[in-house]
């Protein structure tokens, strides 16, 4: 899957401007805030519907303008299709997939996959719980739509219950919170069972990269953490009757404390290097080698179930890598369609055998540039 091309419309900073990408790397250079990381954000909501940066629309708004649209030709599966993402102010957001129109933004999930990289991306190897289960509930809703109403469903009922158990004082709601944890223990134990086959595929493929990245030295694991024991060979039934036990056996805990303590909007999964806790014991090169072999396990889990490589949004990470590490990583983007942001077009001219083109990026304006070397 490719994007051919990408219509800004009053977004950020950006009146009315098209980019058409290449199928290879995509450089967007430029001074800073001038609105190169603008274009990968309208990127990647035309695949999530959601910024990276924002979670008000209102923000994505050019200053003095009611409304933005972005609209996105991309290739998938050999045919051209279309991507737009609009939103006027005081009237809402909508989604059109191939000129249907979609009330619902979370329509867009799958459609066209894309996997973010930036400094921040970081957070994943060392930041808290809330940010790695983010990172997977994304990736698991780009490639399983049913895993999407699933997540949906249960936050719903865990958002219901949770106000629940902070007004029973006299145990009004007893009986609806028993009800809801048998809901909660079915779409609960779902959600931890394809974590868990999630997780346990991109460790194979991390395991694979950071052995490659260090020359056998390093060895990772990712371990999933979650309300019960893990068995990697049980079925989303061990899942569900695990999480229905504790919640009968926590029912006055919760009560007590008046929180939904128990179910996988407490996961987290732990990123060891040398059977060591990288948030604890890594240093800041190592967390970079971990998040580098994490986004290229991300390629290929995707690329895997999809039958397509997704394209790669690369956010000025590429100061936060050495060289030896750079050169790695674009080695392994053979036939991955890599678009990149960055101050220096300079650090390119070594890429060798692959398909370049070059933006330069001002203060809104995208000038393509053709480079005669």
């Amino acid at each position: 899957m490719t994007v051919k091309q990408l219509e800004l419309i009053n977004f950020r900073n950006y009146s009315k401007q098209t980019i058409a990408f290449g199928e290879g790397i995509n450089i967007l250079y430029g001074q800073n805030a001038q609105g190169k990381t603008n274009i990968l954000e309208a990127l990647y909501i035309s695949a999530t519907g959601k910024s990276h940066r924002t979670n008000n629309y209102r923000d994505l708004i050019r200053h003095d303008t009611k409304g933005f649209e972005v609209n996105l030709i991309a290739t998938i599966a050999e045919r051209d299709n279309t991507i737009a993402v609009k939103y006027i102010f005081d009237m809402g957001k909508y989604a059109e997939i191939n000129g249907v129109k979609r009330e619902k933004l979370s329509d867009i999930l799958g459609t066209l996959n894309m996997i973010f990289f930036s400094p921040e991306t970081l957070e994943v190897i060392k930041g808290s719980p809330a940010v790695r289960r983010r990172f997977i509930d994304i990736l698991l809703c780009q490639t399983n739509r049913q895993y999407l109403h699933i997540l949906k469903r249960y936050n719903l009922l865990i958002k219901n219950k949770s106000i629940a158990l902070k007004n029973d004082k006299n145990g009004k709601f007893s009986d609806t919170i028993s009800v809801w944890n048998d809901q909660i223990s079915i779409y609960g134990g779902k959600i931890a069972y394809y974590r868990m086959k999630a997780i346990n595929e991109l460790n194979l493929y991390m395991k694979r990269e950071i052995k490659s990245i260090t020359g056998n030295i390093e060895d990772s694991n990712m371990e999933y953490k979650t309300y019960c024991s893990i068995d990697e060979s049980a079925e989303q039934d061990y899942f569900i009757s695990k999480l229905l036990d504790k919640l009968k056996k926590g029912q006055e805990k919760e009560k007590r404390i008046g929180q939904c303590l128990y179910g996988p909007h407490r996961d987290d999964f732990e990123i060891l290097l040398n059977n060591m806790n990288s948030r604890q014991y890594c240093s800041q090169g190592q967390q970079r080698t971990l998040a580098l072999s994490l986004i290229i396990a991300e390629l290929f889990y995707v690329e895997n179930i999809k039958g397509e490589k997704p394209v790669l949004l690369l956010d000025d990470v590429m100061s936060e890598l050495d060289q030896s590490r750079q050169e790695y990583l674009l080695k392994g983007l053979i036939d991955v369609q890599t678009i990149i942001t960055t101050t220096d077009e300079l650090s390119y001219h070594n890429v060798k055998n692959r398909d370049i083109q070059k933006f330069y990026i001002e203060n809104g304006i995208i000038i393509s540039k053709v480079d005669l070397n």
